[in-house]
């Protein structure tokens, strides 16, 4: 059966048998003469119906926006609302709806004095009551955002470590480090002055996976220098017809960012953008701004026009897409425009 519909019953029992204990162990009076069965019943079914409708106006509409928001006073204030409404509603119901439960005898002689009873301003009962509903949808939202949390951070904590393990199984995979080793050997072996460059960014960018992905958040600056060490190296096994456009605009002081979360959008761009027989013009923008980033990459498509590139990204953008699901939730907005001869990734995140 369907979880909703499970949850859906539950309640309707749960609240039937809320709404049945007056009826069973409500004291009736002795003298009941002046308190019809129908009177007494209309104001126990308002009575709870009131109760049922508070329980989801705090469960689904003052908790989400005020206390998980934080906005405790404003929380407080509604809640002490509500409890002064409830409690003063069985003055408010025999006022205004309900006959005068008194004898003849007791009634006043100017049927136009208000039909006001002796009885306290706040209902005793009903406050124990509503106090006791109000803990129970307070603490059963609570745990259950609790919960949620503890299974975010957990899922969080799997996919951080799937994406360091898929990036060190395709990004820096043996046959990445062969071909840069190769070029670092060929450099050497020319006595080329770009041989200990190359060389301190694969180290940089082997140190980068080692120690700072770990992390939950980096420096942006840190993630900047990483994808910039990673282009310099991929770019000194390309050809003539091959350019790499890496624009950054904006500070990155101060701003933080999940690790290696924009690298395997530069590595699918190299990996289908590349050709040795035509021009592969490969463009890279990141613009920072106060509290948002954009980040783009779009390069040409050098694979069978009948093969979509987005269904043969593998686990690299898979899994990013899940990381930012994860970690950025509805802070983020990822379009990926698949043309004829042209792909381009368009990334927002809130940070």
């Amino acid at each position: 059966m369907n979880k909703r519909i499970v949850q859906v019953i539950i309640h309707l029992a749960a609240w039937v048998c809320f709404l049945l204990l007056p009826f069973v162990f409500f004291p009736r009076p002795k003298d009941f003469s002046f308190f019809s069965e129908k009177y007494l019943s209309a104001f126990f079914i308002s009575n709870t119906l009131l109760l049922i409708a508070f329980y989801y106006i705090n469960t689904y509409l003052i908790i989400p926006k005020l206390l998980e928001h934080k906005k405790f006073v404003s929380y407080t204030l509604i809640i002490l609302a509500f409890l002064i409404f409830y409690g003063s509603f069985p003055r408010l119901y025999h006022y205004f709806i309900g006959p005068d439960p008194r004898p003849p005898g007791m009634r006043p002689p100017d049927p136009g004095r208000p039909r006001n009873f002796q009885q306290p301003l706040l209902a005793p009962g009903n406050i124990a009551v509503f106090l006791l509903i109000f803990v129970f949808s307070t603490g059963i939202k609570v745990i259950n955002q609790w919960l949620k949390s503890e299974q975010r951070n957990k899922e969080i904590a799997n996919e951080k470590l799937n994406a360091e393990l898929s990036f060190l199984k395709a990004q820096i995979n043996p046959h990445f480090l062969f071909n840069t080793l190769n070029n670092i050997y060929a450099l050497a072996s020319t006595q080329s002055e770009y041989t200990a460059p190359a060389i301190m960014k694969l180290s940089s960018i082997m140190r980068y996976v080692l120690t700072e992905a770990r992390n939950d958040m980096v420096s942006l600056e840190k993630e900047i220098q990483f994808t910039t060490n990673y282009i310099e190296l991929l770019k000194m096994r390309l050809t003539d017809k091959s350019s790499i456009d890496f624009t950054v605009i904006g500070d990155p002081f101060s701003k933080q960012i999940a690790p290696l979360l924009l690298l395997p959008f530069v590595e699918n761009a190299f990996k289908y953008g590349i050709s040795t027989r035509e021009k592969s013009p490969i463009l890279i923008l990141l613009e920072i701004k106060e509290d948002s980033l954009y980040f783009s990459v779009t390069n040409h498509k050098h694979i069978p026009t009948s093969l979509k590139v987005a269904d043969n990204t593998g686990i690299g953008i898979n899994n990013t897409r899940r990381r930012l699901d994860l970690l950025y939730d509805d802070r983020h907005v990822l379009k990926i425009d698949d043309e004829a001869g042209k792909f381009t990734v368009h990334l927002n995140i809130q940070v």
